[in-house]
C-alpha cells in the first residue's frame, strides 16, 4: 500500500513521464520506467487513480488501460484490440509497435486470445473524430500464435477498465472546466467578465456537479471494488464528459469552434475515452435492466458513513 508521501512522488514522477507532448511511445516508456508496472503491481487502486488522472490531465495516453487489462487477465505485457464500431478495432497508439496482442472480440468476454505475432502490429491510423490520439485500426484478428484466456477473469478486468477509464474521464472534463471557468473571468462584455452573467454561471455550476458526481461514484467504485460499481462510475464520468463539453463550448463560444484554440483537443479526446468499452448509454441500458429484473436488489454500492473521496486534485485516494 502507498502512503500520503510515496504516493505524492509517485505522482509527480507519472506527471513528468507524460509531460511529452504528442509522444504516446516515448510517454509509455516514461511511464514505465517510473514504476507504473510496480506501483499497478502493490497497489493497483491507487497507482490506477493516479495515472489515469494525469492521462486526463494531459491529454495523452501511454496505453496503460492495456497494462490495467492484461494485469487481471494475466497475460503479460500486451496490447489490446478494443472493440469499437461494427467490423473494426483499435490499438492504443503507444503500442503501435507492439508484438504481442490481446484481442477482445466484444465486451461479453467470450473467445478472448492473445495472439503473438510475427513482427508489429500492422494497423491503419484511424481518423474518426479525434485524429490526433493516434488510434490504429484493425479490420480482423491478425495471424499468429493464440493462446486462449479464460472468460472468467473478463468480468473483473472489464470492471477495472471501467474504474480506471472514469478516472480520466473524470480528470478530462475537469480540465475542460478549468479552462471555461479561466476564460469566463478574463472575456468581457458590456465591460464585465461574462463570469458575472447568470447564464454563464449556470452552465459552469451545472457542469461541476456532474463532474464532482462522476468524481465521487469513481472513488467509490475504487473502494468498493464491485462490477456494478465500476459501470456506474464510467456512466456517470461519460455523462459528466457530455455535460462538461456541451457547456463549456457555450461558454467559449464562436473560438471554441475554431482547431486553434485548445478546447476542442480535450472535448474529441473525451468523446474517444467515454467509447472505450462501452460508452455511457449503452452502460446506463445495462444497469438499467439489472434494476428492472431485481438482480441488484442486494447490491451495496458504498456505504455512506465512511466515503473515501479523492480531490480533483489530489491525484490519489485519501480520507478528507
Amino acid at each position: 500500500m502507498f502512503d500520503a508521501d510515496l504516493a505524492a512522488e509517485f505522482r509527480r514522477s507519472v506527471a513528468a513521464a507524460l509531460d511529452r507532448g504528442n509522444d504516446p511511445a516515448g510517454a509509455r516508456s516514461a511511464l514505465v520506467e517510473a514504476g507504473w508496472l510496480d506501483a499497478l503491481e502493490a497497489d493497483d487502486a491507487m497507482a490506477t487513480a493516479v495515472v489515469f488522472r494525469e492521462q486526463g490531465r494531459a491529454g495523452l495516453d501511454a496505453a496503460a488501460l492495456d497494462d490495467v487489462l492484461a494485469a487481471r487477465l494475466e497475460t503479460g505485457e500486451v496490447a489490446v484490440a478494443y472493440p469499437a464500431a461494427p467490423g473494426t478495432h483499435v490499438v492504443l497508439p503507444a503500442h503501435r509497435h507492439a508484438t504481442r496482442l490481446l484481442w477482445v472480440p466484444d465486451l461479453g468476454g467470450e473467445d478472448l486470445v492473445v495472439v503473438d505475432l510475427d513482427g508489429p502490429i500492422d494497423a491503419e491510423p484511424l481518423a474518426g473524430v479525434d485524429p490526433s490520439a493516434g488510434l490504429l485500426s484493425l479490420a480482423a484478428r491478425p495471424s499468429g500464435i493464440t493462446t486462449n484466456i479464460s472468460a472468467e477473469l473478463w468480468p473483473a478486468a472489464l470492471a477495472a477498465g471501467h474504474r480506471a477509464v472514469a478516472h480520466q474521464l473524470v480528470a478530462g472534463s475537469q480540465a475542460l472546466l478549468t479552462l471555461a471557468t479561466a476564460y469566463a473571468r478574463d472575456r468581457k462584455q458590456f465591460g464585465t467578465p461574462i463570469a458575472g452573467f447568470q447564464a454563464v454561471k449556470h452552465r459552469l455550476a451545472e457542469t461541476l456537479v456532474a463532474v464532482s458526481a462522476a468524481d465521487a461514484a469513481t472513488v467509490a467504485a475504487a473502494t468498493t471494488g464491485t462490477v456494478t460499481g465500476a459501470m456506474v462510475a464510467k456512466a456517470l464520468a461519460g455523462r459528466a464528459a457530455e455535460v462538461a463539453g456541451r457547456n463549456c463550448f457555450q461558454v467559449f463560444g464562436g473560438i471554441a469552434f475554431t482547431t486553434d484554440h485548445s478546447f476542442h483537443r480535450g472535448y474529441r479526446r473525451n468523446l474517444v475515452l467515454d467509447r472505450l468499452l462501452g460508452d455511457r448509454r449503452t452502460l446506463e441500458r445495462r444497469l438499467g435492466a439489472q434494476i428492472r429484473t431485481g438482480s441488484l436488489a442486494v447490491e451495496h454500492l458504498v456505504d455512506l458513513d465512511d466515503v473515501p473521496r479523492m480531490g480533483l486534485d489530489d491525484g490519489g485516494l485519501a480520507k478528507r
